[in-house]
């Protein structure tokens, strides 16, 4: 419940001064978003964070290097582009928005020299720039940082050079104004949000309080009027109706820019807040629901101090972290799909010490065998739909080759677990497109080599009504028979262009191979010791490029994950059974 602001006595009083108040912690939340007095109060805001929060102040934001390129904002009617020799050092602000479609204003090599002599009316940019402008001078801050003016967007040499450096400039941004109203550059942010609360109750205070002296005869004057939050709208869950409505939540390249930000001032449909490493907070002192937040970036990964051993309680949660951003990332929206690997990359680059050094194609060598358990939505009423980008923009084994959000095994959360790999990594190769772009796409050919056990499995055809994960039938090595009491739980990237060609029974299968990858082998999963891989088909060969073809004639593409219990192997399966080297592309 939320105070609200009422009339009493002739005189408006404000939820400090309520008699209400006093009964109801929760306080309304400001509306009026653009008004000079909340933006000076989401200064204060901004200022208390950066003198406080010890999460938040770790490396001094003087000592940061400004961009390359920023909007030098100190002049009241013109805007301009200023340069930077690498050497600079100070404060500035960074945007983050919804382009929504071309931009009007941009920066082009034609126009660069224009806006930084002459600069720019601020009148003639969109309205979320302007609005963007407005409040980085509220906050007293000179300089800010727009990708569509501070990088020139026709040339392809500059915008290479930026996107490398795009961790640092969200970094060490002293603020990211994030957008997360406003769906299009033309829409803005600065106006008014609609009101939230439907539902205003009284509530009649004891008489024995002293704040109203007037309380005990005046029946009117002991009546306050309450707001009753809504937890959710019809079927939707608070955390979806919240962030239903945030458009930045909706995009691929937002979500980089609000995790690498030490603090943002997000603009919500709701209200203005202020969201940082410590906490989130509405401006105004509303009460703010923590649990639906945007996960936060480990302190060790935003300001590295000191190595995390690998395999301890704190890299298991980082990796665990990784895990979970790319589950929130491969839900977003992208205009291309070129740009499912570059629009992380800077949020790879902060992993990197930690997870790294080597990256491919999404997925970390290190842990490789648990990074490849990635699946696509478990439940479906239908078969899911062809959402493979194939190998243009990333290997079958990679999420980044599924169109779709994904999610990951998880394991850290099962106590007490064992893990075994059961699966050794021989070679595991991608060419970069562009060298600059150390965790950017990645060229057609990449290469997976395991040494693993490659059981042969039957996959049958969906049965009409039938939904969910698929059953594996597994085949016994010789003779090859099937074994009806072996069955393994699937879930398939997608069941487009799966040619089911074998019949038994009157039921077409697909003939697939199953490689185990890791075992749970405490039980702590499904009260059961669990066994976790791969299910792979046999690749064609008229796609496989030049390098691929190279590496022999028994080449297998991803084409889902499984399930099985460790009791389905026979005794001695995994010491007994010989490995096979086994190529992914």
């Amino acid at each position: 419940m939320e105070v609200l602001r009422h009339v009493y006595d002739g005189r408006e009083r404000g939820p400090l001064d309520d008699p209400a108040a006093a009964y109801v912690a929760g306080r309304l939340r400001i509306p009026h978003v653009g008004a000079p007095g909340i933006l000076a109060r989401a200064k204060a805001c901004a200022e208390e964070c950066a003198r406080d929060h010890e999460a938040c102040k770790a490396m001094p934001l003087e000592a940061a290097h400004l961009p390359r390129r920023l909007l030098d904002c100190s002049h009241s009617h013109r805007v301009r582009i200023v340069e930077t020799d690498g050497n600079v050092r100070g404060r500035y602000i960074a945007l983050s928005y919804v382009w929504g479609g071309p931009q009007p204003q941009r920066t082009t090599t034609a126009n660069l020299a224009s806006y930084m002599l002459d600069g720019i009316d601020p009148g003639n940019l969109p309205q979320t720039i302007q609005d963007a402008i407005r409040v980085a001078r509220a906050l007293g801050i000179r300089f800010l940082w727009i990708d569509s003016l501070c990088i020139i967007q026709d040339s392809a040499e500059d915008k290479h050079r930026e996107l490398a450096s795009m961790c640092d400039v969200y970094r060490h941004a002293y603020l990211t104004i994030d957008v997360a109203r406003a769906t299009s550059v033309a829409e803005g942010f600065l106006q008014d949000c609609l009101p939230l609360y439907p539902h205003v109750v009284p509530l009649v205070l004891p008489p024995d309080r002293g704040d109203f002296p007037d309380k005990a005869s005046n029946p009117e004057a002991r009546t306050a009027k309450v707001y009753l939050d809504p937890a959710h709208e019809d079927k939707m869950t608070r955390a979806e109706w919240l962030w239903g409505a945030s458009q930045t939540a909706r995009r691929g390249w937002c979500l980089q820019e609000v995790l690498l930000s030490r603090r943002s001032l997000v603009f919500t449909h709701l209200t203005v807040q202020l969201r940082c490493q410590t906490a989130t907070q509405n401006v105004g002192g509303a009460t703010h629901d923590g649990r639906h937040d945007f996960p936060r970036l480990p302190d060790s990964i935003l300001h590295p101090h000191r190595p995390v051993e690998r395999g301890s309680e704190e890299w298991e949660q980082i990796h665990q972290t990784w895990h979970r951003i790319v589950e929130d990332y491969s839900g977003r929206l992208l205009s291309y799909a070129e740009d499912k690997l570059v629009a992380c990359a800077a949020i790879a680059e902060m992993f990197a010490p930690v997870l790294g050094p080597d990256y491919v194609a999404g997925l970390w060598h290190n842990s490789l065998p648990y990074d490849l358990l990635w699946r696509g939505p478990q439940w479906s009423d239908e078969p899911r739909p062809g959402h493979i980008h194939k190998d243009e923009c990333a290997p079958s084994w990679s999420w980044a080759s599924f169109d779709g959000q994904v999610h990951y095994v998880t394991y850290a959360d099962e106590k007490p677990f064992e893990p075994m790999v059961v699966a050794e990594v021989l070679e595991c190769t991608v060419t970069l497109k562009d060298d600059a772009l150390r965790y950017g796409p990645t060229r057609p050919g990449g290469v997976l080599v395991l040494r693993a056990q490659l059981c042969p499995c039957r996959c049958y055809h969906r049965q009409p009504g039938q939904t969910g994960n698929l059953d594996l039938e597994v085949v016994s090595l010789a003779p090859l028979q099937v074994l009806d009491r072996l069955r393994l739980e699937a879930s398939l990237d997608s069941e487009a262009g799966l040619c089911y060609t074998g019949a038994s029974d009157q039921r077409t299968y697909l003939e697939v191979w199953t490689i185990p990858l890791v075992c749970d082998v405490s039980g702590a999963r499904k009260g059961e010791r669990v066994v976790d891989g791969l299910v792979v088909a046999r690749a064609e060969q008229s796609t496989l490029s030049v390098a691929q073809q190279g590496h022999g004639t028994a080449l297998y593409r991803r084409i889902g994950v499984f399930t099985g219990f460790w009791d389905i192997f026979y005794p001695g399966y995994f010491t007994h059974t010989p490995r096979v080297e086994i190529t992914l592309i």
